[in-house]
């Protein structure tokens, strides 16, 4: 199976593919631009349309992907799509009663063992899979269609999920050897593929049937403790610190453990709504911080063994990850640190998000072509507006309160040290689901009240504290054992770190109750104005370290433009919007 090109891959061409251009017509739908080897566009439709994680075609996403690579339909070269068998949206606004006949029908053949067989197995998978791709054939022509409406007459090429997944991970690195993991409830029929990466080449080692997904479980408590699956795994992470895993870590287990002699996840239990209804009744009376507690702790200890064998069996030192479940920061720690490996890199968009760039990204370095290891070092590869553009949009709102000063970043700093709330949009936006300074809300970290009031004004209900920012000269005496050679994963806020004393001290708005926090570290040379703020708020405050927070109202996506950025700053009542050069407050 290792390195066996399937009918759905792209053959070597004789001329390397210079621009290929990704889409994701799926979960968090988008479209990325690959020129040269480097991601240079990437947006999804959720920005664009305002309805968070849309699923379906990204009708804006492919043409602005295009306009912000600056280049014209007739320059592609190859077109990459996420997904070989087609896609069934798993959970809706109603969550699992959403399923659809197929899947309830599973759901009720797992009572027995058929359901393990017909998707637990290898056998079972590759049957699945087959009669999904007839049904996918009608999707493929449907895509060609749409795609020859845009002008985009290149070849395309329909790429594995996991594929997508991995390649997103292993090429945006910087390495030239690692082993690439990734992990989801499904795709493509499974829930985790395993690579390991040398040279630019990608050789599959390890797949796992999506039956066996640790992600269910997580999903599964989701729903249980009355939040969205898909949307809300996040608030269970927060949860997970304030219970007690010992209280039910029994029942996860006895559900879901991991296969040391072959290296895998056993599903022991129900799937879908039959395992809902029997964990509904084993965790009947048990308080949601305790189940959080003991879901969070299954799944470290099965994912981090998972990953530690692979580790072992390679000899790679390197890891790469992506995939929904490594969305989960707290995870990401206890991986890294039980696998002993170098380094970790989780990619920015580790979710389904991100499959348009792993489509790209994969079918650029399959065309042919000599491979040089680049690093994603920023993730500002979406829309930016000029300071004409602002003012125009400004224009609109005569009532608000506009002044444009010298320096807007000396001015931000300085309103910050007197405790205001200051909404920042500046430059490109962020790719991916963290916002990273240029769609943020920044705020001093003095007081861990913090939490309570702003989340209030955002109409938000977390469980995890903000997220801190500093610099990479600050980061050390903040967060324990941080080391700015191996920081790709505290670039993009993407693993949680033991804070220091002085952290706890400085900052208690973002140390969680287990003293950990999930840090952007901010480079000079990536982010100059982001920088800056941060260093005159050290020089005025002694504490170059801020809340972050993404610059949205509760349930809607982060903000793009300038018009969205400051109808959001109205509704939301913080005190100054820094848009661009400007500086705005409310009449």
């Amino acid at each position: 199976m290792i390195g066996r090109r399937t009918a759905a891959e792209p053959q070597e061409r004789s001329r390397p593919a210079r621009v290929v251009l990704g889409v994701h017509a799926g979960h968090d739908a988008g479209a990325a631009v690959v020129r040269d080897g480097r991601l240079v566009a990437c947006v999804n439709e959720e920005r664009l349309n305002r309805k968070k994680l849309f699923w379906g075609w990204p009708q804006r996403s492919v043409p602005e992907a295009l306009r912000l690579a600056g280049v014209a339909p007739g320059d592609v070269d190859a077109v990459a799509v996420a997904g070989t068998s087609g896609s069934m949206k798993e959970f809706g606004e109603r969550g699992y009663k959403d399923l659809g006949l197929a899947r309830e029908v599973v759901s009720f053949l797992s009572k027995g063992p058929v359901a393990g067989v017909l998707l637990g197995e290898e056998r079972g998978v590759a049957l699945v899979r087959s009669l999904m791709r007839m049904r996918h054939a009608l999707t493929k022509r449907a895509m060609r269609r749409r795609l020859r409406t845009l002008g985009l007459e290149a070849q395309v090429h329909f790429v594995d999920h996991h594929r997508c997944h991995n390649a997103s991970a292993y090429y945006t690195s910087g390495w030239d050897d690692c082993l690439a993991v990734s992990l989801d409830g499904s795709g493509d029929g499974y829930c985790s593929r395993i690579y390991a990466c040398r040279s630019g080449r990608m050789d599959l080692v390890k797949s796992v049937p999506s039956y066996h997904s640790p992600g269910y479980y997580y999903n599964y408590v989701t729903h249980l403790l009355g939040f969205i699956p898909v949307r809300h795994e996040g608030k269970i992470t927060g949860l997970a610190a304030y219970g007690d895993p010992k209280r039910c870590l029994d029942v996860f287990r006895e559900r879901l453990a991991y296969d040391k002699e072959n290296g895998t996840f056993v599903n022991r239990g129900r799937w879908m709504t039959a395992e809902l209804e029997h964990l509904a009744g084993r965790l009947e009376g048990i308080r949601r911080e305790d189940v959080s507690a003991a879901v969070q702790r299954n799944t470290e200890d099965v994912v981090a063994a998972y990953v530690r064998d692979a580790l072992d069996r390679t000899g790679s030192r390197r890891l790469a990850l992506s995939g929904g479940v490594f969305s989960n920061v707290r995870l990401n720690q206890v991986v890294w640190g039980r696998s002993e490996c170098e380094e970790i890199h989780v990619h920015p968009h580790m979710g389904d998000g991100g499959l348009a760039s792993g489509a790209a990204l994969d079918v650029y370095h399959r065309s042919g072509g000599a491979y040089e290891p680049a690093e994603l070092d920023h993730v500002y590869l979406g829309p930016s507006y000029t300071d004409y553009e602002i003012e125009r949009t400004l224009a609109r709102y005569p009532d608000l309160c506009v002044r444009r000063p010298r320096s807007v970043e000396i001015e931000v700093a300085r309103l910050l040290a007197e405790r205001r709330i200051v909404a920042r949009f500046d430059g490109a936006m962020e790719y991916g689901p963290r916002s990273l300074g240029n769609r943020s809300i920044l705020c001093h970290a003095r007081d861990a009240s913090v939490n309570d009031w702003l989340n209030k004004r955002l109409e938000r209900s977390e469980f995890m504290p903000f997220a801190p920012v500093t610099t990479e000269e600050a980061a050390p005496s903040f967060f324990a054992r941080f080391d700015p050679a191996r920081s790709r994963a505290a670039r993009f806020m993407t693993v949680t770190y033991d804070v220091t004393e002085r952290c706890v001290a400085e900052a208690p708005a973002i140390v969680h109750v287990d003293r950990t926090a999930r840090p952007q570290v901010v480079f000079r040379a990536v982010n100059p104005r982001l920088h800056d703020i941060l260093e005159e708020y050290g020089r005025l405050t002694g504490s170059p370290i801020l809340v972050n927070t993404s610059f949205n109202m509760h349930e809607e996506p982060i903000v793009c433009d300038p018009d969205t950025a400051i109808r959001s700053f109205l509704r939301s009542g913080l005190d100054v919007l820094a848009l661009g050069p400007f500086l705005v407050t409310a009449p």
